[in-house]
């Protein structure tokens, strides 16, 4: 193989996997772990991808702009159906992300009533600042500019000491084995809000199935529903209602 092939050809499977041993690179592209080791060498001044002992990861996340203007159609579809799921005087956990973000919107806009919200994401509880049926509640902590949102040990406490109705959890990726984001500190935090609420949605586009992240953070059997669009792919369709997951396509 060409080598600007291979380089190519190793980075969209970093991206693809999340992150790879140089053996698993090794054997892809049946070369010797030295081979492997200047390929990547030369990715050392990419700030998309991380080499560790023995491996490289992909750690380049999406900005929230660009998030924004992502399957916009879609997403607001989910979080519509989300709506739904949501009763007043519920009290819910509202994760970060886009999705959530749509959420919390409709909710200041409904019917409902003194429904309370927990959230850690700034731009979320900013949707929510002005609404007279919601009771916000607020996690601090250590304040993320990527997620817009609070992460670290005092969020995580303020989390797992209360219990909620329901939280609706987003995901960078969704794979056989589970839900995966990019960075440690949010997959704590969404596993601080699963073992604390009673039910849990995953919501999350079509276009997060089948990509991993560096951090699984709950195997898929580990959640209430996930919450998706129609263009999810049959084998996904199949291979969730295989493991007797609840999967709701709007």
């Amino acid at each position: 193989m060409v080598n600007d092939n291979r380089q190519k050809k190793i980075m969209e499977l970093i991206m693809k996997k999340g992150n790879l041993s140089v053996q698993d690179l090794a054997d892809e592209f049946q070369v010797s772990d030295m081979t492997i080791r200047r390929e990547l060498q030369k990715l050392d001044q990419n700030k998309m991808f991380e080499r560790y002992h023995g491996g490289v990861r992909y750690v380049k996340e999406v900005s929230p702009e660009q998030r924004e203007t992502e399957y916009t159609d879609e997403k607001k579809q989910i979080a519509n159906y989300c709506l739904s799921l949501i009763s007043s005087r519920d009290t819910i956990f509202l994760d970060s992300g886009t999705t959530a973000h749509y959420i919390a919107k409709g909710l200041a806009d409904s019917l409902l009533e003194n429904v309370t919200v927990i959230t850690h994401s700034l731009t979320t509880a900013y949707s929510l600042r002005n609404a007279n049926n919601v009771y916000l509640f607020m996690a601090g902590g250590e304040f993320r500019q990527n997620s817009q949102g609070f992460f670290g040990s005092n969020t995580k406490s303020f989390l797992e000491n209360l219990y909620v109705n329901k939280a609706f959890i987003g995901t960078s990726g969704i794979i056989e084995r589970g839900y995966s984001v990019f960075q440690f500190a949010d997959a704590e935090i969404k596993q601080t809000m699963i073992d604390s609420s009673e039910e849990t949605y995953i919501i999350g586009d079509s276009s997060k199935f089948g990509k991993r992240s560096m951090n699984l953070f709950a195997p898929l059997e580990n959640v209430d529903m996930i919450v998706t669009d129609n263009n999810l792919s049959d084998y996904w369709v199949s291979f969730i209602e295989n493991k007797e997951v609840n999967l709701t396509r709007v």
